[in-house]
């Protein structure tokens, strides 16, 4: 009978080490932490943005407090210089380190990005890339605003902050057209066609992408679709009927820019999906062209 005993308590002994262990390992991977929303990242980036312009580097040990609200689980505030290295970072292995050729998987130098950003008229943006969320190995997009801020001494810096998971929207596609129309204008339509259809082009992102059309109703720019290129689009409607190319032409015409909704494939999809596109007009030596990016009304595609 005492051997029986003996051999229960060590059954409950083992059972109840065996809870621990469990539980031990559980707790070395952290937990899933609620990811940010875009007002959330956006509102990050400036209030760190003020505090540079006011105090400068002094802000920069607040920054890098574990467990404030600048760095809490997943979510983190950036700082780089403008030659693209990191002066605040969760990292600490990254900080001083030229990270000015810094890619995605598909090659898209997000750091150049952010120092473009940085440095455009709006001193700031979006920008859109594949990453791995800490313990995955299959990569997400992930979504960084950045912005510029000068500190009292006159340096410069970008100030970034990003988010996995934020839904595509309208401001999105419409940062994107108007970058897209910039391009052709500073580079010419022939050049920016070309990086238009790259892997690597700030204009594929989220299941979508840029695409051109000409006064001839000439598709000249649809990467996803590129059978369609070159292609006379006037007569094409939707399954619905609506002859879309046709009202792209109208709105450009009438109001310059707006948005229309219409039925369209996913990429790498035949069936049609509920989509809505901001198109605007550019003049390009002479040329008029349309260019749009939609955004789809269902969910996005899973990453390939």
């Amino acid at each position: 009978m005492k051997k029986n005993s003996q051999n229960v308590g060590l059954s409950i002994l083992s059972g109840s080490l065996l809870l621990l262990f469990f539980v031990f390992i559980i707790s070395c991977k952290p937990m899933k932490q609620k990811e940010l929303t875009k007002e959330e990242v956006v509102a990050l980036v400036t209030d760190g943005v003020a505090m540079i312009q006011e105090k400068g580097e002094a802000v920069f040990s607040d920054f890098e407090k574990t467990g404030s609200k600048w760095r809490a689980g997943d979510a983190y505030i950036f700082v780089t210089d403008m030659d693209g290295q990191f002066v605040v970072h969760p990292n600490p292995e990254l900080v001083g380190v030229d990270m000015i050729d810094m890619e995605d998987d598909n090659g898209k130098p997000i750091m150049q990005w952010f120092i473009k950003k940085a440095k455009s008229e709006k001193k700031g943006g979006w920008t859109h890339y594949l990453w791995k969320k800490q313990w995955e190995e299959v990569p997400a997009w992930k979504s960084t605003f950045v912005e510029l801020a000068t500190a009292p001494d006159g340096s410069e810096y970008v100030v970034g902050c990003g988010a996995y998971d934020i839904a595509m929207e309208k401001e999105f596609a419409m940062e994107a057209v108007n970058e897209a129309i910039d391009l052709m204008i500073a580079e010419g339509d022939s050049a920016a066609f070309i990086q238009m259809r790259e892997e690597s082009s700030p204009f594929l992102f989220k299941g979508t992408y840029i695409f051109v059309m000409d006064s001839a109703y000439i598709l000249v720019v649809d990467p996803p679709f590129p059978d369609l290129e070159g292609t006379n689009v006037f007569e094409y409607q939707d399954s619905n009927g609506k002859y879309l190319f046709q009202e792209f032409m109208q709105v450009a015409n009438t109001q310059g820019a707006g948005w229309v909704d219409y039925m369209w494939p996913k990429p790498g999809e035949t069936v049609p999906s509920s989509k809505s596109s901001y198109i605007k007009m550019v003049v390009i030596d002479g040329e008029p062209y349309i260019v749009g990016m939609g955004m789809y009304l269902t969910e996005e595609p899973p990453v390939e």
